[in-house]
C-alpha cells in the first residue's frame, strides 16, 4: 500500500513536493485547518510534514496535533529557538533550515518507517 504524505507550507513547494513523491503519495496544504479535514474524512497520514517558519509552523503543528498525537511529524523552520515548542508539541522530529534533499529524504523515511513499527534502534541522526 502507497505511503500517504501530509505537506503543509503556505507557499508552494514545487522541488520538496516532487521529492517526496518518491516516497508515496504526496497532498499540499496550505492551512493546518485543511489537513486535519482531510485526516477526519480520509484517515490519518502516514507522515505529515511542515516546513514553515515560525508562529506560522507552530499553528500547523498545533492543529495537526489537536486532532491527531500519533501522526508521524516533522517541522523544517529557519528558527531555531522553535525547536523547544516542537517538543511541547509532542513533533517527532524538528529541523532548522537550510536541509538538503538528501537530508529531507531520510528524515521522512525514517517517520515512515517508524510508522510500520521496523525502527527498533532508537538510534537517531541529527545534520547539523
Amino acid at each position: 500500500m502507497e505511503m500517504r504524505i501530509a505537506l503543509c507550507s503556505y507557499s508552494q513547494k514545487e522541488k520538496e513536493t516532487a521529492l517526496l513523491m518518491k516516497l508515496g503519495k504526496v497532498d499540499r496544504f496550505d492551512n493546518g485547518v485543511f489537513c486535519v479535514y482531510a485526516m477526519q474524512r480520509e484517515g490519518p497520514y502516514d507522515a505529515v510534514v511542515i516546513m514553515e517558519d515560525g508562529a506560522r509552523g507552530m499553528n500547523f503543528c498545533m492543529s495537526i496535533r489537536g486532532y491527531s498525537k500519533d501522526v508521524p511529524l516533522l517541522w523544517i523552520s529557519d528558527q531555531a529557538e522553535f525547536e523547544l515548542q516542537s517538543r511541547r508539541l509532542r513533533v517527532d522530529d524538528f529541523w532548522v533550515k537550510p536541509v538538503t534533499e538528501y537530508q529531507l529524504r531520510e528524515a521522512v523515511s525514517r517517520l515512515l518507517q517508524g510508522k510500520r513499527g521496523s525502527n527498533e534502534s532508537g538510534e537517531e541522526e541529527k545534520y547539523e
